[in-house]
């Protein structure tokens, strides 16, 4: 299977790519098609002469990041649609703000952010009782993040769904997929039924 790249930065300049010039970056950022086994040099120049250009290196082995840098700048999220999302940071430029997934739609991301905050109320809002004992391990996950599209493999239709990052490097994360049957509670609430995680 093939990947898609999308490349994101905040700072506005030009990007080239293994060393073809591939114009400005946009505010959407710019999206590149990509094998399992490839090699990958991105380099931003971003506009004022106060601001020193980036180059960055990611290496990909069997469509699994094996090396990405500098650490420091550049940031990648592997999810389950095969997108890798690389994000630029320029030298000097802050983190950009967490966003708040406590305020996302969708009943599993609700449940999923209760649970890996610690919250002890989260299977009593999200969970039937009965299916308490069947929730799947989260301890290997550090967030839970809306998730755009289910991953082409899944093997029947969910009602609702959540990824879920696992870090693999300081600047490397995987999205897993979080699946999820609901059944409705009234009040327009839905309670969990049945979760699935799909490993990237």
């Amino acid at each position: 299977m093939r990947h898609t790249l999308l490349i994101e930065s905040c700072a506005q300049g030009v990007l080239v790519v293994n060393g073809q010039f591939c114009g400005p970056m946009e505010r959407e950022g710019q999206a590149f098609p990509v094998g399992r086994n490839a090699e990958v040099y991105v380099q931003m120049f971003p506009f004022g002469a106060d601001k020193a250009p980036l180059t960055a290196a990611m290496i990909l082995r069997d469509g699994q990041i094996a090396r990405l840098e500098p650490q420091e700048n550049a940031f990648a999220l592997l999810w389950p649609d095969g997108v890798i999302q690389l994000e630029l940071r320029m030298p000097g430029q802050s983190d950009a703000p967490v966003q708040e997934t406590e305020n996302a739609h969708g009943t599993l991301l609700r449940y999923l952010s209760l649970r890996l905050a610690g919250d002890p109320q989260a299977a009593r809002l999200w969970l039937r009782a009965q299916d308490e004992a069947n929730t799947p391990d989260l301890s290997a996950y550090h967030a839970a993040v809306p998730m755009r599209f289910a991953p082409p493999d899944a093997p029947e239709r969910y009602d609702d769904r959540a990824g879920l990052v696992r870090r693999a490097a300081p600047n490397v994360a995987t999205v897993d997929a979080a699946l999820a049957i609901t059944s409705p509670a009234g009040q327009g609430r839905r309670l969990l039924e049945r979760i699935d995680i799909l490993k990237t």
